[in-house]
């Protein structure tokens, strides 16, 4: 399993790194990590840039009761993520990955309302 930190300056102290090594031998992606991911890099995994909202308003349709109420309408609105969403997400992210790389890996954000006119 890998685990990616977003570069935040908490993420990037010493003693963080030293655990993450240990626990995930040395298997994260991040600032200062094994695998460099620049701090405010453009967002490239699905739960950045898609899904977290997606979930979010589902779960927000309706105004949660409790704790146990706020984490059952996280957990069922994961689970009943619609295929077609699924899909949709993925071909966003192709498009993502095509103009980071257009940008030469810098920041690309610019660029997105010209991906939804050519979809």
């Amino acid at each position: 399993m890998w685990i990616q930190l977003d570069g935040a300056p908490p993420h990037y102290a010493r003693i963080v790194r030293n655990y993450l090594n240990r626990r995930y031998n040395s298997m994260w992606i991040g600032r200062g990590g094994p695998v460099a991911w620049p701090a405010r890099s453009p967002d490239l995994t699905l739960p950045d840039f898609y899904l977290r909202g997606y979930v979010r308003n589902v779960v927000y349709e309706h105004e949660p009761t409790t704790r146990e109420d706020m984490i059952q309408r996280i957990k069922t609105a994961c689970t009943n993520i619609p295929r077609a969403v699924l899909l949709e997400t993925v071909n966003y992210f192709e498009r993502r990955i095509a103009l980071c790389i257009q940008a030469n890996g810098n920041v690309f954000e610019h660029l997105l309302e010209y991906v939804y006119t050519k979809s």
